[in-house]
């Protein structure tokens, strides 16, 4: 009879997955594929998932919290352009750091696939959503118009997510930091004036 596996190990198994992830698409993921890797049984991904999409569901809300941990508990809107600008020079610093790669490409991909892979949901799509109104509501509190703030919202979080894809792709930090600080600079300019 085999050993029922421990409640409290969903967390590390979880972090386990999440390396593991880096080197494996969302579409290849199986119990038995993570198994064989991990060298754990596929009754533990059972017995913490109940099913390959419930663990899919848990690899992307991972990646979502690892996106957005820098606006839990901040009140950005209340901001002046200074503390902004400081503060989304840190969260996009953040966002780049090294053991938070997976979840950077975790979100990528299962962007890509929500709008033709109904299973996954929208999770992306709304964490996503969710910067671009953060980022108008601060602008409209700067006095910006609320069309022109949503255009130019949608500049800023876009840009810096293709930036981050960017690094995805040559893995340069030091570059795509430095791309986003100037872009950063010229935008807040563009944004609000001198």
């Amino acid at each position: 009879m085999g050993r029922t596996p421990d409640p409290t190990r969903k967390p590390e198994l979880l972090s386990r997955i999440m390396e593991h992830v880096a080197t494996e698409p969302l579409s290849r993921m199986t119990f038995r594929s993570l198994a064989t890797s991990l060298g754990v049984s596929t009754y533990s991904f059972v017995y913490h998932f109940g099913s390959r999409q419930e663990m899919i569901d848990a690899i992307l809300e991972e990646g979502v919290r690892q996106q957005n941990e820098s606006q839990i508990g901040v009140d950005i809107v209340s901001f002046d352009r200074e503390q902004f600008r400081d503060w989304y020079r840190q969260a996009f610093r953040h966002s780049l750091r090294e053991g938070n790669r997976t979840g950077l490409r975790l979100q990528f991909e299962a962007g890509v696939l929500e709008p033709i892979e109904p299973d996954l949901g929208e999770r992306i799509t709304t964490a996503f959503s969710r910067w671009r109104d953060t980022v108008r509501a601060w602008l409209k509190k700067q006095g910006v118009d609320s069309r022109r703030a949503g255009i130019l919202a949608h500049g800023l979080v876009d840009s810096a997510a293709g930036l981050q894809f960017g690094y995805l792709l040559t893995g340069d930090r030091n570059a795509t930091v430095a791309a986003f600080d100037l872009f950063l600079d010229a935008y807040l300019r563009e944004a609000l004036g001198d």
